[in-house]
């Protein structure tokens, strides 16, 4: 479920005092739990910058794609335009045999705009020498405008690529610096119940120290006891009767005991900060559209089970690089691509609980000149993918 949103500024500000606190008062686990709020409310905090980033993307592919198609336009047109320079200048050395060497300047040009006045020479050209060079013409004119296009979109596409870095290196700088902040948390908490188990742990030593000096001291006193004679026939003992005898009960009682919480049948992927928008659709390159989700972290971020399950595959090249299937236990599958590494050990037939560590965050197969992100891909029942988006909003937001 969606989260508050929480500027990142305000997210930092309100994690300072935590950490400064936690220096001086106790960290409670109420503490840590806000601590995951705080990082995953960045999540919500970065959608629109992470929006901007994915219209970026789409747009970039949209470029390259049409840069590819007006690169093949422009060699055509660089052939016909090569082939029609040919023929002008057989038409030039024709009308020089014919004509003299005044017309030698067609054929001496390097460009055929370089001649001064077309129409001058269109008049002493024949009908089908005149064709040829009016072709010409509109070649070159026709070669020019598309070397504009060309170069209009290559300016395109350098400022979209200097707008994606700039988002990225954004988003990445808050995805890290909420890691961060609530690693800090949960470490000093670690610490915290750490130098506890200590304190306590001696605490206990030292209890059964006293108590077993204690016992021994008991058992010396009652060996070097004198014996005590029996009162005479006339003298009566009080006696406790037994309805009113005494019981000995301790002073301390054990903690009282709670069920934990039950365990979660689905986490986020992703075990740290995360931002991603619905990209389902949205055009790849080779003309292919997105089959997945990408959710961007910091390189490292750890990659989780999202269900118990068994790992089906696993695979290092082609698209994805280094990826991983999981087969839930429900029957569902997931693929995890792009991976920086595996955990591990990780195997083939592995079973994983919920939440257990199977890889990093990276950019590995065609994604290496991309952020790092996960793409993930949901595929219910082990059938086709769909569109993963809810699912992972749903846990990670």
């Amino acid at each position: 479920m969606r989260r508050t949103v929480v500027a990142a500024s305000a997210f930092v500000i309100a994690l300072l005092p935590a950490l400064t606190v936690s220096a001086q008062s106790e960290i409670s686990l109420e503490d840590v739990a806000a601590a995951e709020a705080e990082r995953r409310a960045i999540s919500a905090d970065l959608e629109s910058v992470t929006a901007e980033y994915d219209t970026a993307v789409a747009r970039l592919i949209e470029l390259e794609s049409s840069l590819t198609a007006l690169g093949i336009e422009l060699a055509e047109k660089e052939q016909e335009l090569a082939s029609a320079r040919l023929a002008a200048r057989d038409v030039a050395v024709d009308r020089y045999k014919y004509a003299g060497s005044s017309s030698s300047v067609l054929f001496d040009s390097a460009d055929i705009e370089d001649v001064p006045i077309r129409a001058g020479y269109l008049d002493i050209l024949s009908r089908e020498g005149t064709d040829i060079v009016i072709r010409l013409f509109a070649l070159e004119d026709s070669y020019k405008a598309q070397q504009v296009v060309v170069e209009q979109a290559l300016s395109n596409q350098t400022a979209v690529k200097t707008d994606l870095e700039e988002l990225a290196a954004s988003i990445l700088s808050r995805l890290e610096t909420a890691n961060r902040d609530y690693d800090a948390i949960v470490r000093a908490y670690e610490v915290q119940e750490e130098e506890r188990r200590i304190r306590e742990e001696e605490e206990r030593r030292r209890r059964e120290e006293e108590e077993r000096l204690a016992r021994e001291a008991t058992s010396t006193t009652t060996s070097i006891a004198p014996t005590t004679t029996a009162a005479p026939p006339d003298e009566t003992t009080t006696s406790i009767p037994p309805d009113q005898s005494t019981t000995t009960t301790s002073t301390t009682e054990p903690p009282p005991t709670t069920e934990p919480p039950p365990a979660a049948s689905m986490v986020c992927p992703v075990d740290g900060a995360v931002a991603f928008t619905d990209t389902w659709g949205d055009p790849r390159s080779g003309g292919r559209t997105h089959k997945g989700v990408d959710m961007i972290a910091a390189r490292g971020t750890p990659l989780v089970a999202i269900e118990a399950g068994t790992v089906k595959r696993m695979r290092n090249g082609g698209l994805g690089g280094i990826t991983v299937t999981l087969k839930g236990n429900s029957g569902d599958e997931f693929y995890y691509a792009h991976l920086d590494g595996w955990a591990s050990g990780l195997s083939v037939g592995q079973s994983l609980a919920v939440g257990e560590l199977l890889g990093y965050v990276g950019n590995t197969g065609n994604a290496q000149y991309t952020i790092p992100h996960l793409h993930f891909e949901w595929a219910p029942g082990g059938g086709a993918a769909v569109n993963p988006y809810p699912l992972v909003a749903d846990l990670c937001l």
